[in-house]
């Protein structure tokens, strides 16, 4: 991958302005929220991964998640804020909501922020995930209005999607076409793949994390290499 992801995107939505905002979570302590550090190069982009356990690469070392086989490509340099259990509604085992990350993600001035929709939220009310999401993405444009914003739709495991997840994926596009956002749906890359996930059926496997990296790629408008 030569071409950088900010060439890229340029190429893909031209002129294209997008931001990000932090939604304070109310909570009177600051969740702990851990950023995974890829530099991949001195001068490349910054690039900040906002989402849950799959995003971060759960059960596998942090260079085997799918941002991270991004950024190692790209030559990003990447702090990957995603963390168990969290999603727009729902809040993870650190404490935090992607509102939460986001805040930690305005501090780093990114040029360009992954966000992604997640199983996490389901059960929630759809009417509360689709302010969440509404109200985070439209708070966000504010606060990074020069910043490009990747919002990727959920990614489920082998069996048959749910309903509400569907919901949620439709949640994102619709707050990403609000704000001007790139919304990519990559479908469901491990729809059928047994083998692609971990023993609890829900995590990918380090060849997992690379199938939904290719999928990211095709999604931007150009095969993986």
């Amino acid at each position: 991958m030569g071409v950088s992801l900010v060439v890229r995107l340029s190429a893909f939505s031209a002129g294209l302005a997008l931001a990000f905002v932090s939604v304070a979570s109310g909570a009177e302590a600051a969740p702990a929220i851990v950023s995974r550090v890829t530099d991949a190069t001195a001068d490349g982009p910054v690039v900040v991964a906002i989402g849950d356990s799959i995003m971060e690469g759960h059960g596998l070392d942090p260079s085997d998640a799918w941002p991270a086989l991004l950024a190692g490509e790209d030559g990003w340099r990447l702090s990957n804020l995603a963390s168990d259990g969290s999603g727009f509604v729902t809040v993870g085992d650190n404490g935090d909501t992607f509102a939460d990350q986001v805040h930690a993600a305005v501090s780093l001035h990114p040029a360009v922020v992954i966000v992604s929709g997640s199983s996490n939220d389901l059960g929630e009310s759809d009417a509360a995930i689709a302010r969440a999401t509404d109200g985070a993405l439209t708070a966000l444009r504010a606060a990074l209005p020069h910043a490009e914003i990747l919002a990727v739709s959920p990614v489920w495991n082998d069996t048959a999607e749910p309903d509400q997840l569907r919901t949620i994926g439709a949640d994102v596009v619709t707050a990403a076409r609000t704000i001007g956002a790139i919304d990519l749906d990559i479908g469901q890359p491990l729809d059928g793949q047994r083998d692609l996930l971990q023993a609890d059926d829900v995590h990918p496997t380090a060849e997992g994390q690379a199938v939904i990296a290719a999928a990211v790629e095709r999604a931007l408008g150009r095969p993986a290499a």
